[in-house]
Order: C-alpha cells, then sequence, then structure tokens
C-alpha cells in the first residue's frame, strides 16, 4: 500500500504535474470475475482452477453453486484478482504514451496510473480525457472480464479538491501536496478503540491496556509515513478523553486528583502516561509498568518506494533488499532490539574479517540462507558486505 502511496506522491507533487484525478471503483470485484476468463487466462492446472472455481459453498445445511467470482478470506482470490487486472497500466502506457503527435501537436495527456488490488487512480491532464478517451478503454478491459465500473463511485477530481485513496487524503494545498491519514480511517479508527473501551468497562486497567495497544500500533505504523504528526497527536488526546470517562464511571465517588494518580503516571517525558503495574510479566518483560502506545511517540518518517524493476528472486537485486530490510530495522523498536542481540551474538565483531563494528566504522545487514545460524541475518563492515556479494565468496 505505501508502494501505491508513494507513486501517488511522485506523479502529483510537481508544478507540472497532472491536475486531474479518476477515481476508479469495480462494482464487486471480487463477486463478479468471469470463471470462462479465468480458465482461459491464469497460468495454471485448469481442471484444479475449474473446480476450484466451482465448488460453491455451503449455508444452513444447503449447497450453493457458485457461478462467478471468487471465495473471498484466503490468499488464492487476491492473486487471481491481481493477475486478471494486470495489464491495464500497459494498455494505457501504449494508448497514452508520455508525449504523442496530434494534428502536428505535441501533446502530454500526463496518463498515470496507480494501483492497489481492485483499487486504483488515473491521471489527466484534463478531465475530457479521463472521461472520454481513459474510461471507455478501462470499461472495455473490465467488460472482457465480467468486471464493470461503479457509475456512483468512480469520479473525476481536481487536485486541489482532494481525494481518498487507501485510507489517506491526497491533496494540494496552494500547489504543495500533502498525504494524510483521511477523516474516514480517523473515524474508524477512533470508533474501533471505543468499542475496545466499551466492551472492557470492568476490565483491569492492564488488560484494557493489552487490548488497546496492538489497534493503536498497527494503525500508527501504517500512518507514519505520511503528513500525520498533527492526526497523531489529535488522536492520542480523544483516546484519553474515552479513556478518562472509562476512569471516572469506575470510581463515581472520586475526585479527579486520585482517578489521575491511580491510572496516569510520569513515566520518561510524558507526565500523564496511561499506564499499571502488570498481573502477570513476561520474561522478557522488566519494566515497572505497562504502558499504552502513544501515537505522537511514532516517529514520522518518509518511505523509500521500492524500484519498479526489483526482483525479489533476482540474485543482483539481493544487496538492494538487504540494504531496505536493514533500513526497516533500524526504524522499529523490535528491529533495533533485534540488530542489538545480533550485534551481541557477534561479540561486536565482524564475522568475515573480524574486527570490531562501531559506529565510526558503520555495518550492513548481510541475510544469510540455508545455514543454522540463530539469526537469520548478520551484521559486517560496508566493504565486508560488498565483498560477500562477489561471485563464489564464502565466509
Amino acid at each position: 500500500m505505501v508502494n501505491a502511496e508513494a507513486q501517488c506522491f511522485n506523479d502529483l507533487c510537481r508544478a507540472g504535474s497532472p491536475q486531474w484525478i479518476l477515481e476508479g471503483d469495480i462494482k464487486g470485484c471480487f463477486d463478479h470475475i468471469s470463471h470462462n476468463w479465468l480458465l482461459a487466462n491464469i497460468p495454471m492446472d485448469k481442471e484444479m482452477l475449474g473446480k476450484w472455481l466451482k465448488c460453491g459453498f455451503v449455508e444452513t445445511k444447503k449447497l450453493f453453486p457458485t457461478e462467478e467470482g471468487t471465495p473471498q478470506g484466503g490468499t488464492i482470490s487476491p492473486v487471481l484478482m491481481n493477475m486478471t487486472l494486470d495489464g491495464l497500466e500497459r494498455i494505457l502506457k501504449e494508448r497514452f504514451p508520455m508525449r504523442r503527435a496530434v494534428a502536428g501537436k505535441t501533446v502530454y495527456d500526463q496518463i498515470n496510473f496507480v494501483r492497489y488490488a481492485d483499487d486504483f487512480i488515473v491521471t489527466g491532464k484534463s478531465p475530457e480525457t479521463l472521461r472520454n478517451e481513459v474510461m471507455p478503454i478501462i470499461k472495455d478491459f473490465l467488460a472482457e472480464r465480467g468486471l464493470q465500473l461503479s457509475e456512483e463511485k468512480t469520479v473525476i477530481t481536481h487536485i486541489s479538491d482532494g481525494f481518498d485513496f487507501l485510507g489517506q487524503s491526497i491533496r494540494k494545498y496552494n500547489g504543495k501536496l500533502l498525504i494524510k491519514p483521511s477523516k474516514n480511517a480517523i473515524k474508524s479508527f477512533l470508533k474501533k478503540v471505543r468499542a475496545i473501551v466499551r466492551e472492557n468497562k470492568t476490565a483491569t486497567q492492564d488488560l484494557l491496556i493489552c487490548k488497546l495497544n496492538p489497534v493503536i500500533r498497527g494503525w500508527v505504523n501504517y500512518h507514519r509515513y505520511v503528513v500525520s504528526a498533527d492526526i497523531f497527536g489529535l488522536v492520542d488526546h480523544r483516546i484519553f478523553e474515552c479513556l478518562w470517562r472509562w476512569a471516572c464511571r469506575r470510581h463515581k465517588r472520586k475526585g479527579k486528583r486520585w482517578i489521575a494518580n491511580k491510572y496516569w503516571h510520569h513515566i520518561d517525558n510524558r507526565t500523564w502516561t496511561f499506564a499499571a503495574e502488570p498481573a502477570f510479566r513476561g520474561k522478557d518483560f522488566d519494566e515497572k509498568y505497562l504502558k499504552l502506545e502513544y501515537a505522537a511517540n511514532t516517529k514520522i518518517i518518509r518511505f523509500k518506494k521500492i524500484a519498479a524493476e526489483a526482483n525479489p528472486f533476482d540474485e543482483k537485486w539481493t544487496g538492494y533488499y538487504e540494504e531496505r530490510d536493514g533500513e526497516r530495522m533500524l526504524n522499529s523498536t523490535k528491529g533495533r532490539e533485534k540488530l542489538v542481540k545480533i550485534w551481541n551474538s557477534q561479540k561486536r565483531c565482524c564475522p568475515v574479517c573480524g574486527e570490531k563494528i562501531t559506529s565510526e566504522t558503520g555495518f550492513k545487514t548481510h541475510f544469510v540462507t540455508g545455514n543454522n545460524r540463530k539469526w537469520p541475518a548478520i551484521m559486517v563492515h560496508p566493504w565486508c558486505h560488498r565483498n560477500l556479494h562477489e561471485p563464489g565468496y564464502l565466509i
């Protein structure tokens, strides 16, 4: 998803970037994919695919046939759906090259296509181009596969008005493109948090924190790559209000100061930290308090879009993926903890040359496969890392 958002930024961030966006919505994508098209075009065992598509489903002890669409809830359906929609970008590029000649003049249509699963956008220089030239191509492409665009949800929007894509709001403010969490994403997240608090009115504080933290952490980690600092502060405030009501309800005869001292503590640089001493301590838990995750504590980082031609199964891209994995580990608390453990397990030395790894020498992560090491990755010096990718080099 984040790669698709990064591509949107690349296509729309400049002053001369396209100003109009076609927001595409496929009507019941998983429910209406043509079985005949799948059987004719998906490169796999046709008999097995046919049986899987036509197997039907059981409800209230009755068997119902499946004449179209694919079952949802597994990994097979998304793969088939992606293969079904694959090729639309290539068709648009062939029909609308970067520049083309029309009546002796050079025309720049600025057609860009960004897709994640069945959500996609198409950029264009004018709404007429998107409506009269691009949409018919998309409709024909989908009709061949048994699909169609939703007339109600497929709209053409100006970039200054903004649009929502994959849970983010993408809009230009006075010529500057900003990508923020969308209002719907914020509302649905807070609704989920409030539902958890409401369902745990009598739960202990540490149990409530254990249920909230994964939800907060997952939402924040998804939105940490966009302009989210102010939104994270707002979200923390709304969660505080919800927890304050939860605490006051439990102690109706106590004063506000007593409630604050019982449930909120001064930890690190935060005066009001919703925290509790855990009832059960795991072997890896050595802190006094179990703390609530705060969105504002998450560092906002710029996502580096993956190279379009990068292939994880091609050995020449191994170093590129190791570089990305190493950066991802450095950008997460668990990743940094894992790097420290790897560093200590190596006695803080490079396993290639035997010399110390320090902040001055720097390091690279190298992922080892097919061995019996405790860690799938090792830390090496940058120059040793280059040697590791030489043909026939062994540690």
